[in-house]
């Protein structure tokens, strides 16, 4: 027997109709986003701009241990080449990415 999506298509049409009447109020009413972000996010940018400068400092320092754990593993074999290749290779990527981030968008 088939089943009927009455419901999820009034779900997704209410919330289709509320996305699109919240993006028409702040293309209306911009000096209200405004007034908020410049009274209101102070604190909330200061905690993200703290949060962001330590996590430029943990990530290297994170990878740099986890390769070391790796390399110990890896010759007290109690992991194989492949999988010591392929997380050595992700953990240099990511700690590479933070770092070159970290250059591009510091002023």
């Amino acid at each position: 027997m088939k089943q009927t999506n009455i419901l999820q298509t009034a779900v997704r049409n209410k919330i289709t109709t509320t996305v699109a009447a919240v993006t028409v109020f702040f293309m209306a009413h911009p000096v209200w986003v405004q007034a908020q972000q410049q009274g209101g996010l102070n604190k909330a940018k200061t905690v993200l701009d703290t949060f962001k400068t330590q996590l430029n400092a943990i990530i290297p320092i994170a990878a740099t241990i986890i390769l070391l754990c790796l390399a110990v593993s890896y010759a007290g074999r109690f992991i194989e080449k492949t999988t010591f290749m392929r997380w050595a290779i992700g953990v240099i990527i990511a700690g590479s990415a933070a770092q070159i981030t970290n250059m591009f968008f510091t002023p």
